[in-house]
């Protein structure tokens, strides 16, 4: 239910702030917030992180109980990079009817978007990644065998739970268009939260692509006729589940709280409180896109997921 709660109040803060005066850039939306006041503004459900029970010592749980530094990955897989469109609606009346016009990025167009955020991004998450002692790579990288290429485009099919299904389904009524960076397969940032999903990524995607963890970026954008705003990001980091499993029942594995072997390591996003204008659009066309300060924000959230990683080891270890 608090999993819930959360969804909708990100969905709420999305959909009622469409209203709200528009930042310039998103340039100046950094620099008017340092990377402190970025990385509090990110949320993280308790959750989707690593746990410091003591009862999840077995390795029970969706997140990872880590106590030493070891257990950490060392190589990440960048496995989906997308932008998810919310579009834009007018409503007019006719002499005799009421009609509705819909807006949104073409396939081709949320295409180009993607590309745009991921040249903007990438080197900074993956210097970012290094600061930790961590490798981040393409997914091109990753694929450097055909079976591996076979195996992530054809064959890898990502579970989910049933009330995994019913939240990524509410998160996502309002998206009228998804489309993925060049290469990478679409992998709805919704369900990765869900314990199956993060089984299915953390540890068969993981194992099958000969990497140590996954991670999954997704940015929600909302074109309308003029321009385009970007309104939300949201991140998920998948790895391994550092603990062997016990020769015993787990409670709860239908629920999220039995043992899973591919855990969530850190998961979460930040709803821009104002949209953010990054696009000038034609009638058929993107004439020009600003994505400058993105990646800032892209490095806040790497190192808001290693403050929750890390310390949770020190505590852990203790």
């Amino acid at each position: 239910m608090k999993k819930a709660v959360n969804l909708l109040c990100m969905l709420g803060v999305l959909f009622c702030s469409s209203a709200l005066s528009a930042q310039k850039s998103i340039q100046e939306f950094v620099d008017k917030n340092d990377k402190e006041k970025i990385k509090k503004s990110i949320v993280i459900d308790g959750y989707c992180k690593p746990t410091t029970q003591k009862a999840c010592r077995d390795g029970r749980g969706k997140g990872p109980y880590l106590s030493s530094y070891d257990q950490l990955p060392d190589t990440i897989a960048l496995i989906t990079f997308n932008v998810n469109d919310l579009g834009f609606t007018t409503t007019w009346k006719g002499n005799w009817a009421t009609f509705t016009d819909y807006f949104s990025v073409t396939e081709t167009g949320g295409n180009l978007i993607a590309n745009a955020i991921f040249a903007q991004t990438f080197e900074s998450l993956k210097a970012e990644f290094k600061k930790q002692g961590v490798v981040l790579i393409t997914i091109e990288e990753a694929l450097d065998t055909q079976e591996k290429i076979d195996y992530y485009y054809n064959t890898f099919t990502p579970q989910i739970s049933k009330i995994g299904q019913f939240l990524n389904n509410i998160e996502n009524r309002g998206v009228d268009k998804a489309v993925s960076a060049t290469n990478y397969r679409y992998f709805d940032l919704g369900a990765a939260w869900d314990y199956l999903r993060s089984e299915s990524l953390g540890s068969e995607l993981a194992k099958n692509l000969g990497v140590d963890g996954v991670l999954s970026v997704s940015v929600v954008i909302q074109t309308r006729i003029k321009d385009g705003n970007i309104r939300a990001i949201k991140m998920a980091l998948h790895a391994p589940n550092p603990i062997q499993k016990e020769d015993k029942k787990y409670i709860g594995q239908k629920t999220g709280t039995g043992y899973y072997h591919g855990q969530i390591y850190a998961g979460g996003y930040l709803t821009f409180k104002n949209a953010i204008t990054c696009m000038a659009l034609g009638k058929k066309s993107i004439d020009s896109m600003d994505f400058n300060g993105l990646d800032i924000v892209f490095e806040s959230f790497i190192e808001r997921f290693y403050d929750e990683i890390n310390g949770a080891v020190e505590k852990n270890s203790k």
